[in-house]
């Protein structure tokens, strides 16, 4: 079997928006000795010398006490969520891997994984019950992340807060293929500004082990600093055979040119692997007892289609590299124009059974694109932003090929056919934006404006009967014949996403502010394409061929509206919010009885309305508690039509992995370099399907950390013991359900993972 991954040649003219770089060039530089503090779009416009101040102040370290997440602290409307390094820390878990974890305080997140540590990809997240395929992925503002090859690409350990918007979002703001979900975006750990290093070794149930290191120059007399970290994770399985392992390598370099430019590069390598959890059905979810422990196959029966379900043949891998930059030129102290590319490459496989065989998808794909911005402080406490995005991708899916084995009796795998074989275009993003904020004395007002124009791929299936086993880019000289019918051609969408919002200060500690936008979410090509080459001739007589069927598809939108109130004073913050949301040609899934098969249709409309509830309470100089409370609802508008003659009878049901009630509390208390945070997750029924049925236990989950700082105490280098368990009472329950909400014919449920315990030790200078 020929697993060779080929690299696609790749050519800077592909990268529209940093051919802007010109309008940066023209600038004309006016001399100052001032720094420009940078100017944050969305929120208040504070006194230039409390900006200035902020701008140098570094994220604020781990530090007992510290709540592990809130609402976010500036005057901005938008309804933005923040975990602290501290949330960061304790969240993350002992892998410090999975974004996704961090989240898990959030009010209207559920936030799911198959094994403990984060480490699989068999994980899922949705955002007031938007699944994460909808959810701009960001770091440091820029989408460098693919819809294949979903790792994460830093270690936590280099994330200084991670924001989630969850509702509306201001034009600067959740580029990418979507942003129907919300926003997560990472933001780095800069270089520190004096010489420091830090090491970390864990363990913990599973045969789980990772070792990290991180060591950071300090400015040096060139005005350069830098940082180099590294880790190394690996996990068994916490059922069945299979393990997931996970390298990582990152660094990140600034660089003072002068007092007007200033360049920042940052470059990771991240390469892991994992073999997959097997999903339960919702028969076999009904008697947990005796099925949790179910998973792929661990020995060999010397029959093809069911060794084909061996564990060996359901893995992933991803090896991926990216580097960005910030050029941050200053014109003088009130304008100044930011250039941020960025370069994500993904390599790697998805191996999974298909039936009685063994399908190998190889992936290579990459996103090359950027943005340049001009940022201007108006005299009238007023701050303008205009900018431009662009990105490319190539390719993506659909996938451009795959292949199918059969196992020997001896079991290896005999290559049997390929099931796909295509060509495909560049899936090309262009998006110019503006945002202005004002200040009137105690009210800010935000408002912008951005044009999302999408370009999808030409897409040219092959006919693939009798060609050999051999690499993508060799298969060619074999003369393939194009399929007539599996022709979809370039597409173009455009949407107007507009944001507004205004925050009232109504006292010293009370606030109130409500904002709206537009967001946008990608159509699901993929199983659109791998449903037509599954049936093609079902398709044809009925006069269905994959252009018309790609035509079903289109991009949805989703008008949301945000209305709160906040409460701060130095030792309690309360803030509430009602939501609403629209969704306009949502796509769904669903079964069509005239050709026999399920395909996708942007044809449903659903409306979300809800109340969400963060709290952080410094209850006593020793116990900080964080907590949050959701309760909400996302229905369907009317029936969907499904096909020409059948029609779903879902109207005003429930979307299917929405609960309707959740609350998270988390309790920290310290004293004398001693910390204990016990967690706990409720989660009420939950639907696997959209006509409400298969319904999912509710499930309360409770994790606890602790830690002990003694380094110090014996005048030595700040060193830290830490341990934990997660889900502490070993309850079985269903975690993930599926993959997103938009499949309204069947669906599948992962097993949440059981008790696990884990303990490290941490050293700093």
């Amino acid at each position: 079997m020929n697993r060779e991954m080929p690299l696609r040649p790749l050519t800077l003219s592909r990268l529209y928006g940093v051919s802007l770089l010109a309008l940066a060039a023209s600038a004309i530089p006016a001399k100052s000795e001032e720094t420009l503090p940078p100017i944050e779009i969305g929120a208040a416009a504070a006194p230039r010398s409390d900006r200035a101040k902020a701008a140098d102040a570094p994220f604020r370290a781990a530090r007992p006490g510290d709540a592990l997440s809130g609402p976010a602290a500036d005057n901005a409307p938008t309804p933005k969520s923040s975990v602290t390094m501290e949330g960061i820390k304790i969240l993350g878990g002992p892998a410090q891997a999975s974004t996704y974890k961090v989240l898990d305080m959030m009010p209207s997140v559920i936030e799911d994984s198959a094994d403990p540590y984060g480490l699989s990809f068999n994980r899922s997240i949705t955002v007031r019950g938007v699944s994460d395929f909808f959810l701009a992925r960001t770091i440091n503002g820029l989408p460098i992340q693919g819809i294949v090859g979903g790792a994460d690409l830093f270690d936590l350990d280099d994330i200084g807060r991670v924001d989630l918007y969850r509702g509306s979002i201001p034009a600067n703001q959740g580029f990418g293929f979507s942003n129907a979900a919300g926003v997560l975006d990472l933001n780095l750990l800069a270089p520190k500004e004096k010489l420091s290093g830090t090491i970390s070794q864990g363990a913990g149930s599973n045969g789980f082990h990772r070792t990290f290191a991180r060591i950071d120059s300090g400015r040096l007399p060139t005005g350069t600093s830098f940082f180099v970290s590294g880790s190394i994770s690996d996990a068994e399985k916490w059922k069945g055979d299979g393990d997931a392992r996970r390298k990582n390598v990152a660094f990140g370099l600034t660089q003072s040119l002068g007092d007007q430019l200033e360049v920042s590069v940052y470059g990771v390598h991240n390469d892991q692997k994992a073999n997959n959890y097997l999903p339960l059905t919702f028969v076999q979810t009904q008697n947990l007892t005796a099925t949790a422990f179910v998973d792929y196959n661990t020995a060999f029966t010397g029959k093809s289609g069911i060794d084909a379900s061996y564990y060996a043949f359901n893995r992933t891998r991803y090896v991926t590299n990216a580097i960005f930059a910030e050029i941050a030129y200053r014109i003088d102290p009130t304008q100044s124009i930011v250039l941020k590319p960025y370069y994500w490459r993904n390599t790697g496989y998805q191996e999974t059974t298909s039936g009685a065989s063994v399908r190998l998808w190889p992936i290579s794909n990459y996103n090359l694109g950027g943005t340049i911005e001009y940022k201007k402080h108006l005299p009238w406490d007023a701050d303008f932003a205009l900018g431009f995005w662009s990105q490319s991708a190539e390719p993506e899916p659909p996938p451009l090929h795959q292949k199918l084995y059969t196992v020997t009796p001896i079991g290896s795998l005999n290559f049997s056919s390929w099931s796909s074989l295509a060509t495909s275009g560049t899936h090309q993003f262009f998006s110019p934006y503006t945002q202005y904020t004002q200040t009137f004395d105690a009210t800010t007002v935000s408002g912008g404006l951005r044009l999302h124009i999408e370009n999808t791929p030409h897409l040219q299936y092959f006919n693939t009967k009798g060609l050999p086993d051999v690499i993508y880019s060799d298969v060619w000289s074999y003369l393939p014949t194009p399929d007539a019918n599996g022709v979809a051609p370039a597409l173009a969408y455009s949407e107007w996403l507009p944001n507004f919002g205004v925050r009232h200060r109504l006292s010293e500690e009370w606030s109130a502010n409500a904002s709206y936008s537009r967001k946008v979410a990608r159509p699901d090509w993929g199983p659109q394409a791998s449903s037509f080459l599954g049936a093609e001739a079902a398709y044809l007589a009925k006069g269905i061929t994959l252009a018309s069927l790609m035509g079903r598809i289109r991009p949805a939108t989703v008008d949301a509206v945000d209305v709160g109130l906040r409460y701060e004073t130095g030792d309690l913050t309360i803030a509430p919010t009602f939501f609403g949301f629209w969704t306009h040609k949502k796509e769904v899934l669903v079964y069509d009885p005239a050709v026999g098969q399920s395909y996708y249709q942007s044809n449903a409309a659903t409306v979300g309305r809800g109340f969400e509830l963060e709290t952080i309470w410094k209850a006593t100089d020793w116990l900080t508690l964080t907590g949050s409370a959701t309760i909400a609802s996302e229905t369907y508008v009317a029936n969907i039509q499904a096909g020409s003659s059948s029609v779903m009878q879902i109207g005003g049901k429930q979307t299917p992995y929405t609960p309707r009630y959740q609350a998270k509390l988390a309790a920290t208390y310290h004293r004398d370099g001693f910390e204990i945070t016990p967690v706990i997750r409720f989660n009420s029924t939950r639907y696997g399907l959209a006509d409400n049925s298969q319904a999912v236990s509710p499930y309360a989950i409770v994790d606890i950390n602790a830690s002990y700082e003694f380094g110090a105490k014996l005048g030595l280098t700040p060193m830290t013991v830490s341990a934990g368990i997660t889900n502490l009472f070993d309850h079985r329950y269903i975690s993930a359900i599926s993959v997103n909400e938009t499949n309204l014919s069947s669906t599948s449920y992962y097993v949440g993972a059981p008790r696990t315990i884990f303990a490290g030790v941490s050293a700093s200078f």
